[in-house]
């Protein structure tokens, strides 16, 4: 009996191992591309990328912006983000979590929390603190193959 109980628990050891090792494995996901989105921006005060226009109070505003990653190993990520009608593009540096769904962005001036929700789809919200301006957003991006 007790050979038979230590050799189920080897058994479901090495089954817990193996599925273990199994996760751990995985690629993580390739983010390298051009990624196109709608951004749905709550702004108060003057930012790089939207001019105060004489508000006074906060200004909600919508605009197609773009997210290109150029350089990924493993789950690190560098790039470059900005409005997709505009010349200006801010450096963006990222991680993506050991779930492989998630993955935080940092630029200059905020940061973001995004979440992979298909192959070529993420939705990434970002939140900006400064001493003339506060603004968060969410923006549903796909890639561009």
């Amino acid at each position: 009996m007790r050979t038979r109980t230590c050799a189920s628990s080897l058994i479901v050891a090495g089954a817990l191992a193996a599925s273990g090792s199994a996760v751990a494995q995985e690629p993580y996901p390739d983010l390298k591309g051009t990624w196109i989105g709608q951004t749905h921006s709550l702004r108060q005060g003057e930012t790089e990328h939207f001019p105060n226009m004489g508000e006074t109070g906060p200004v909600f505003l919508e605009a197609p912006w773009t997210l290109i990653i150029d350089r990924q190993e493993g789950n690190r990520f560098t790039g470059t983000r900005g409005r997709t009608e505009g010349t200006r593009r801010d450096p963006v540096l990222g991680v993506i979590r050991a779930d492989r769904t998630t993955i935080h962005l940092v630029d200059d001036d905020g940061t973001f929390l995004g979440t992979l929700t298909g192959p070529d789809a993420m939705e990434v919200c970002r939140t900006e603190v400064t001493a003339v301006s506060r603004n968060v957003s969410c923006s549903e991006f796909a890639r561009r193959r």
